[in-house]
């Protein structure tokens, strides 16, 4: 999308370049032809787009949800294979999603302790119905002074997950059908961390080296769960940043994908990830201009998750020559913006109601800050019968999960 041809919004919004998504959509499709694909809902958080994807995908299997009461939400319209990826607690949300396991629907909730298994078989008793579960296997790479992966799920090792499904043996409703091994420390992690590129090689070393640990351990878990009496009809497993590694996986039978389809900015830091096309941002006005070398924009201040960084900074995208102020940011609700002294001589000086594009540093983190992404296609936003054409956010119907 060529941002210089797009007429400034009056006000702060989200944008979705479609073309960008289509293009997104296919590479995706391209990459995981070999294995079934779930949808990370995390990473999109708008119903609309999510069928739109799904529409685009002949390989779709499912849905990956993030939370037991959105579960329900994407049962109720009408999506039927979900998989939640986190432990709940959430007692009412798994009653009313069991309902429609009831009509025919896939349900599969996560578990790795047995307090997990407890809950759920608790609610299969009181609903006289059987609770499918999938363990959720660490593909983490712990090392002498260094565990390079994430710390969630407590199954390590194969006597973690015998323990627990020994256990589980006296639990009249719960089903072991599925395992994920989500190899985080290969998806999600970039390689050339904005001031930090010392590390890169070392980053580069420690995830091939888990690779080669993740095709071994995953492989082996799901023989050997086999073995135990647990025929698994699914084998979840990688992420955007490992989908050749993942899918190349004979133990594999789908993989999930989400921040692929937006490409937010911290994924311009990873060597996957360079194919792909940032197709989702937000856009601020400038509406101030306190100095000769400073334009002040309205909005703006929308940080992403994770540990602090540069990495979790939203990006300029457009136009060119703009520096955030070291000791403001992006701020609650104005941010300024360095002008280069090159872009003043060119007579490019943005001015008062043209517009600062950006990129939020995650994907469905954006769909957190508005109601709906306005659509864009062919340089100018849709229009449909005389309105433009917008995705609405989970935000936009008024739900919020977590």
């Amino acid at each position: 999308m060529d941002f210089a041809q797009l007429p400034a919004p009056p006000k702060v919004s989200a944008w979705l370049d479609m073309d960008a998504l289509d293009h997104n959509i296919k590479l995706v499709n391209q990459k995981t032809q070999a294995v079934k694909l779930r949808i990370a809902t995390k990473s999109i958080r708008s119903m609309d787009v999510l069928r739109y994807i799904q529409k685009h995908t002949p390989h779709f299997i499912g849905l990956m949800s993030y939370s037991a009461a959105e579960s329900v939400y994407l049962l109720q319209n009408g999506f039927d294979n979900i998989l939640c990826a986190y432990p709940t607690l959430d007692r009412a949300s798994v009653a009313e999603a069991l309902k429609y396991n009831q009509q025919g629907a896939t349900m599969i909730w996560m578990a790795d302790r047995i307090e997990h298994l407890h809950l759920l078989n608790e609610i299969g008793k009181q609903q006289q119905q059987s609770v499918e579960v999938c363990l959720d296997i660490n593909m983490s790479m712990p090392l002498p002074k260094l565990y390079f992966g994430t710390k969630r799920s407590a199954l390590m090792r194969k006597s973690d997950v015998k323990t627990l499904i020994e256990q589980a043996g006296s639990l009249s409703h719960i089903t072991i059908t599925a395992m994920m091994g989500y190899e985080a420390q290969i998806a999600g992690l970039a390689e050339h961390l904005p001031g930090k590129s010392l590390i890169t090689p070392a980053i580069k070393l420690l995830k091939n080296s888990s690779k080669r640990q993740v095709s071994r351990r995953r492989a082996s878990m799901v023989h050997w769960i086999n073995k135990q009496g647990y025929p698994l009809k699914l084998v979840n497993g990688g992420g955007s940043g490992s989908m050749d590694f993942t899918s190349s996986q004979p133990e594999v039978t789908e993989i999930t994908v989400g921040s692929a389809y937006y490409k937010p900015a911290y994924f311009d830091y990873m060597d996957s990830m360079q194919q792909f096309k940032p197709a989702a941002g937000f856009v601020l006005p400038v509406t101030r201009q306190p100095e000769k070398r400073v334009i002040t924009c309205q909005g703006g201040g929308f940080i992403a998750s994770g540990a602090i960084g540069t990495d979790k900074v939203p990006v300029v995208h457009y136009p060119p020559g703009l520096s955030l102020l070291p000791d403001e940011g992006f701020g609650e609700v104005q941010t300024p913006f360095a002008v280069d002294e090159a872009v003043i001589k060119q007579g490019n000086m943005p001015t008062i109601g043209e517009a600062v594009w950006c990129r939020h540093a995650k994907a469905g983190e954006l769909a957190e800050h508005f109601n709906e992404l306005v659509c864009y296609r062919g340089n100018k936003p849709l229009i449909v019968e005389g309105a433009a054409q917008v995705m609405t956010t989970y935000r936009g119907e008024g739900l919020c999960f977590h």
